[in-house]
């Protein structure tokens, strides 16, 4: 699961003129949070873990492999969406998988991760060559594209289990986000690409009123992204290639889960495995812990139990598949990071 952010460059005033949280009450406060929610939600699901230790003796390790070789292809998913977004003018697949890797790192660690990452993915874009305005208006399209597929795909999760599915507060919830993200992006786009003018008019108005912001940098960022979201739009092959592999990154990563519960003996249907998995990934996106650290684990193991998994078996396919989409990111992203280093971002000066 993927933390969305846009780069906080949008029309702002340089960082250096304006009040900032010091880091190290960021860091504070991101811990005693990731505390009380390890405690309280985490702690209490490896009750009867000792059940759950013994089940691994039963394991598929074929499937195990199966379930790293969908994760890594969630990744290199993802990175081919980057290069259908940012268009024929690019950087080469494996510079731009580098750069995905590095920002999915930094997400995963720093406190605040999602627009940390997305801060570090831009000036590392910029240093590969793309241009900022590009790269900040690929950063918009294709977090907003990529959260409203998922909440896609948390709804056909629902509606393909909605006659076994016990629906909670939290489902409702879900939905509700969905739905405000399916219509609000539905309408943004409208407007920017048949009223952007209108759109223009009205960002010029609310960024005067903003301490900090300038007007005429944030009608150059509208205007930037209108005119990339109908360059994309109409463009019906790159359109396709783009939600489909949109979907492919999601749907790779519940497909990992899957198979890990198959693994550890209990397979699951695909509704529920949707639903289940979207309900986590939404929750994911809340910027309160690094990639939904203790959030996501606290969630998905008592939804999984309510569908009728083990709670050993629930666990240790969690917690396995957390392994490989979260902590597995950590040293690929610094190794991407080191080899960007030492390598095209070395010979490459910066683009104006």
């Amino acid at each position: 699961m993927r933390q969305g952010a846009v780069p906080p460059a949008a029309g702002a005033t340089p960082a250096g003129t304006r009040a900032r949280v010091p880091l190290w009450l960021k860091v504070l406060l991101s811990t005693a949070l990731l505390f009380v929610i390890v405690w309280f939600v985490v702690v209490p699901q490896f009750a009867g873990v000792e059940a759950a230790l013994a089940s691994l003796e039963s394991v598929s390790l074929p499937l195990v492999l199966l379930a790293a070789a969908l994760q890594l292809s969630s990744l290199l998913s993802f990175s081919a969406l980057t290069a259908a977004v940012l268009g024929p003018v690019r950087p080469g697949y494996f510079t731009l998988l580098r750069i995905d890797l590095a920002d999915l790192g930094v997400n995963h660690v720093v406190p605040g991760g999602g627009a940390t990452a997305a801060a570090v993915r831009f000036r590392l874009l910029v240093r590969a060559g793309v241009r900022s305005g590009a790269a900040l208006t690929t950063a918009t399209i294709e977090t907003t594209g990529s959260n409203l597929v998922l909440g896609i795909v948390f709804a056909g999760g629902i509606l393909l289990s909605i006659t076994t599915l016990v629906v909670t507060g939290t489902y409702i919830v879900a939905g509700t986000v969905v739905l405000v993200l399916l219509v609000g992006t539905g309408a943004g786009v409208w407007f920017l690409t048949r009223r952007t003018e209108l759109v223009v008019r009205g960002s010029r108005r609310v960024a005067a009123r903003v301490p900090l912001v300038s007007e005429d940098r944030v009608e150059v960022f509208v205007r930037s992204v209108a005119a990339q979201v109908l360059e994309l739009v109409t463009d019906r092959r790159r359109m396709s290639a783009a939600l489909g592999l949109a979907g492919a990154n999601w749907l790779l990563d519940a497909a990992s889960l899957g198979v890990l519960l198959a693994a550890f003996g209990h397979p699951l249907a695909i509704g529920p495995l949707l639903a289940v998995y979207g309900l986590g990934g939404l929750l994911a996106l809340l910027p309160l812990t690094p990639g939904g650290l203790g959030i996501v684990e606290g969630v998905l193991v008592p939804a999984l139990v309510a569908v009728g998994t083990p709670h050993a078996t629930a666990l240790l396919a969690v917690v396995g598949w957390r392994v490989l989409e979260f902590w597995l990111p950590i040293p690929l992203g610094l190794a991407a990071y080191v080899s960007l280093r030492l390598g095209v971002l070395r010979r490459r000066p910066a683009a104006p």
